[in-house]
């Protein structure tokens, strides 16, 4: 055994003390404030404990924290972080030889010495080291950057929180940021204005980390990543200094494609459909398989050759973000004959733009007609389309393999079935987009405005029977039903008591479950994103929705009055012969195409959970044979990448990884136009207070009208403070979000359209919806009192809760 203190670590020692020690020591070369603390190499016997712990206690150290300096830790073709244990607040001898003990033990736990020999690592030249520092007692602690490991500007970026620093590291809590921009002047560094996000910090203090930053970077010589501390002296300490070696990997725009300036980018229905930032694991797989059925639909349309749509963007990404190239969808409007720019803009994005025109030529009227046959026989091939792909979700089976590669294999050739039922998918999609944007644009020349069009459009779409996602809520409520029925106190239980009541039911209550299971227990929220849970992968989401059924009594509201016969015999009044056969044709055939659109989403969403359950269990493989660090890592590689990790073992992926999962937080937080010209960037929404009396206006959706208080709700954590009665407030609905439409009185939404699910949802249960409202979760704040009328559009403020508190 040895030890040193990190001021005076032999320079012949620094390739076996490991990188915390070797760290901590440059910095008390480079001149900087490092916490006292010492190293202990090579522990073993419990001499070498006792004599440690004389050590500490002679050199009256008394509050500190024990880490592990593994020889496998920050290097720069490998990584070990966050494998081996670490105790803060240690004090006393005997405490201190347990926390040596434990840490020392976490070097052979299981995780560690799996993930070490996978990658052809031995246990020699992967030593344990222990580093001992003074606990700081922080007010502030955090990290910083030389360089902007997102962007890789030259800019020097700063993260703080209150306290102990360890809830940035390990990414459980966001930090203030504060961003110190840097030019080098003839071999000197140049310190630009502070732009501070926060007051957390005074100005002296960002001044005074970041000149310390550049002082490391001069004598490192290269780009670092460093933690600190602000202590109740005041005084700034050192805490850690690793090389920075992801600057060349993930970033937040990693898998962002060009697109020209004047394309036309949005993020309406797709943002919809997978909201918020996705994984690159989805953007490999789920996503990948909506993008290539789109190219089948314009392919099928006649729009694009092979060869032509090979160099289109269709779905694309911007920092993890989803969108349409519209652009690229525009080309219907001159391929097929009858197709218009606005009826494309319809389907997506449900409502008309004003973008540049089309940059396409107008093809000749003949290839035209032959494409408009083409595509009519794609659109009512929609038949056959739902049987195929029940055919080939329910059929799907991926076999697991004790073999790691062969097991990453059976997943790779099952991927084309995916393919196959996005594709069959978008037949019916596309034929409930054209019939109802056809019968819009119809009602819409009828009609004074658009918002009148679209309230008689709602009400013809009204009362269809056994829709897939109407029948979430339905089949719930009898699984609700039938434990009230049972044990009318288990609406009392906690989510573990329910679901080991339903379990051990042998009656009814287990058979409403199955059924359940069955038909939709692959549903769930955000759920072509293959990181977030089915219904039947997360048992106490899935008990808590039936608990809220049951405490609204899981009864099925009584069928109000449909406006759809009202609103068909309106339209049909007065049209004879070919005219009212016409009308009615396509009415009949609007209402056919939300049922069959609904079908197919089902089983597309089906495949997709074959393969979450597929990944789930490799990644548990992987973590066995010491291929991950954790499970959650295998959402932030994409697929081909999880195949090198096993067949080639490349380590840089797994830092990679943990890079973009740390980045997944920053890219989620990041906001977007709907509608953009060029690639989109990322815009500050504008702080609005809501006044007394204010109207805000959108596209009805479905009809009704209805007073309550508001609940903005931006995540299920925010869906499950819902109470009976308010109107929800969301950016967009989700299918997972079903359950809490038996408490709420109505709903707004920044974006939609008449086929999304909500509106679908809505409509079914007579829930008043105004979708499109801008900027709604942002003016509208929980607890407001709002007049929502479904019919017109409009959302007024009545109170706001601010007012209604004086």
């Amino acid at each position: 055994m040895r030890i040193y203190t990190l001021n005076n670590l032999p320079y012949e020692e620094y390739s076996k003390c490991g990188g915390k020690a070797r760290g901590l020591s440059q910095l008390f070369e480079a001149k900087l404030n490092v916490a006292k603390g010492f190293v202990v190499m090579d522990l073993q016997t419990d001499e070498d404990y006792e004599e440690c712990a004389d050590y500490y206690v002679n050199g009256k150290y008394k509050n500190v924290a024990v880490r592990s300096s593994a020889t496998s830790e920050d290097g720069e073709d490998f990584s070990s972080a966050g494998q081996y244990s670490t105790f803060l607040n240690v004090e006393g001898k005997e405490n201190f030889i347990d926390a040596l003990r434990l840490c020392i033990k976490s070097l052979c736990s299981v995780t560690a010495s799996t993930y070490s020999q996978f990658f052809a690592m031995n246990k020699k030249t992967n030593s344990m080291n222990i580093v001992v520092q003074e606990m700081v007692e922080a007010v502030y602690a955090g990290v910083c950057f030389t360089s902007d490991p997102v962007t890789n500007e030259k800019t020097i970026l700063i993260e703080a929180v209150e306290g102990l620093g360890e809830s940035l590291v390990s990414g459980e809590a966001k930090g203030e940021r504060y961003l110190v921009p840097y030019e080098r002047r003839d071999g000197d560094i140049v310190l630009g204005n502070i732009e501070a996000e926060g007051g957390m910090l005074s100005n002296e203090y960002v001044s005074k980390i970041a000149n310390d930053v550049v002082a490391a970077q001069k004598f490192f010589d290269r780009e670092l990543d460093l933690e600190w501390a602000i202590g109740r002296g005041g005084e700034l300490v050192w805490l850690q200094a690793r090389p920075i070696t992801t600057l060349d990997d993930a970033t937040v725009d990693e898998f962002d494609p060009l697109v020209a300036d004047d394309a036309v980018i949005t993020n309406c229905n797709i943002g919809e459909m997978l909201p918020s930032a996705v994984t690159p694991l989805s953007l490999s797989t789920s996503v990948k398989s909506i993008d290539i059925g789109l190219r089948k639909m314009l392919m099928a349309a006649g729009a694009y050759t092979k060869k032509e749509m090979a160099k289109q963007n269709c779905i694309i990404s911007f920092s993890n973000h989803l969108f349409f190239n519209l652009t690229s969808i525009y080309k219907m409007a001159v391929s097929i004959v009858g197709a218009q720019k606005a009826d494309v803009e319809a389907s997506i994005c449900g409502k008309h733009l004003d973008t540049p025109p089309i940059p396409f030529k107008k093809k000749a009227g003949i290839v035209r007609l032959i494409n408009g046959t083409k595509y009519i026989k794609f659109l009512f091939s929609r038949k056959k389309a739902m049987k195929k792909a029940d055919k080939l979700a329910e059929n799907l089976v991926i076999e697991e393999a004790d073999d790691l590669l062969q097991f990453y294999k059976n997943i790779d050739a099952k991927i084309a079935v995916m393919d196959k039922v996005t594709a069959l998918h978008y037949v019916t999609s596309s034929f409930s987009g054209a019939m109802s944007s056809t019968l819009l644009t119809i009602l819409t020349k009828k009609y004074e405005s658009e918002s009148e069009a679209r309230t008689v459009l709602a009400g013809l779409l009204e009362d269809i029977d056994n829709i897939e996602s109407v029948d979430i809520l339905r089949s719930m409520r009898v699984l609700a039903k039938a434990a009230l029925d049972k044990n009318p106190g288990s609406v009392n239980f906690t989510c573990e008591e329910l679901a080991a009541f339903i379990k051990a039911d042998t009656s009814f209550v287990k058979f409403a479950y199955d059924c359940f299971i069955a038909r939709h227990g692959h549903r769930g929220i955000r759920e072509a994103e293959l990181r977030s849970l089915s219904w039947k992968n997360d048992e106490k989401l899935l008990m808590e929705n039936v608990l809220l059924v049951m405490k609204t009594g899981a009864v099925e509201p009584p069928k109000t009055a449909s406006n759809f016969r009202a609103c068909y015999e309106k339209e049909m009044h007065g049209k004879k012969g070919l005219a009212k056969k016409g009308m009615g044709y396509l009415i009949n055939q609007a209402r056919t195409g939300v049922y069959n659109r609904e079908y197919t989403k089902s089983k597309m969403i089906k495949a997709v959970d074959c393969f979450k359950t597929a990944y789930i269990k490799l990644a548990e493989r992987m973590v066995e044979v010491g291929a991950l660090p954790d499970k959650d890592l295998i959402y932030f590689l994409t697929h081909k990448e999880i195949g090198e990790l096993i067949e080639h073992k490349k380590a840089k992926l797994i830092k990679r990884a943990i890079q973009r999962r740390r980045l997944i937080e920053q890219q989620r937080e990041l906001k977007f136009k709907d509608v953009n010209i060029g690639k989109p960037q990322p815009i500050i929404i504008e702080k609005i207070s809501a006044q007394n009396g204010m109207e805000l206006y959108g596209a009805p959706i479905s009809r009704g009208e209805v007073k309550g208080r508001a609940r903005t709700v931006r995540s299920v954590d925010d869906a499950r403070e819902l109470k009976d009665g308010e109107i929800m407030i969301a950016a967009f609905t989700d299918i997972g979000w079903s359950p809490y439409y038996s408490v709420i009185g109505g709903l707004v939404t920044e974006v939609g359209s008449a086929l999304s699910h909500g509106a679908v949802v809505a409509r079914e249960y007579a829930l008043p919806l105004v979708v499109n409202v801008a900027n709604a979760t942002n003016i509208i704040k929980t607890g407001d009192l709002i007049y929502l009328n479904g019919n017109k559009g409009i959302v007024t403020v009545l109170e706001t809760a601010e007012s209604a508190a004086k």
